[in-house]
């Protein structure tokens, strides 16, 4: 999974001339508490998973996607910290959490609206904000389950947006 975003992380922060930006996964972040001297971008987004347990897979439109970013000017370097909330299994009892896994397609919306973000924020650049949607693949059905989503346990989840 970190290739892949890294992959199209690095299309993206080419365009940012002159400094050099990294990506990098990080389960660690928390919602609404970037270290001092970061931003912040929160999604939700489409994405996939898969029981580790009993193979079993599922949709969810409601991934909750962080992103922290800073910028050090002086040494021209950038760094973002990236973390999709996980889900379990409803079916299995022992279940753990399991990764979120995005489309490519997703990937790079997501990480648009993450440069719209860091040009306004890093480079207080004025831009007009993109309004892409994001893809679905399959049918979602019913509700989210709170006690399966590692977001709504650790109190950071708004079904509601």
């Amino acid at each position: 999974m970190a290739e892949q975003w890294n992959t199209a992380f690095q299309n993206w922060a080419s365009e940012l001339e002159g400094d050099e930006w990294t990506l990098e996964l990080d389960d660690s972040i928390v919602p609404d508490k970037p270290q001092k001297g970061w931003f912040q971008y929160i999604r939700k987004a489409f994405a996939q998973f898969r029981c580790s347990l009993c193979k079993r897979s599922w949709p969810s439109k409601r991934v909750q996607v962080v992103f922290h970013f800073t910028l050090n000017s002086s040494l021209h370097r950038g760094t973002v910290k990236v973390r999709g909330f996980k889900q379990k299994c409803r079916r299995c009892t022992t279940a753990q959490m399991e990764a979120p896994s995005f489309l490519s397609e997703n990937i790079d919306i997501l990480l648009e609206k993450l440069m719209e973000r860091i040009r306004i924020r890093c480079y207080k650049e004025e831009r007009p904000e993109t309004n892409k949607n994001l893809y679905f693949k399959g049918r979602v059905e019913g509700p989210h389950e709170a006690q399966h989503c590692e977001a709504c346990l650790k109190g950071f989840c708004n079904k509601n947006n």
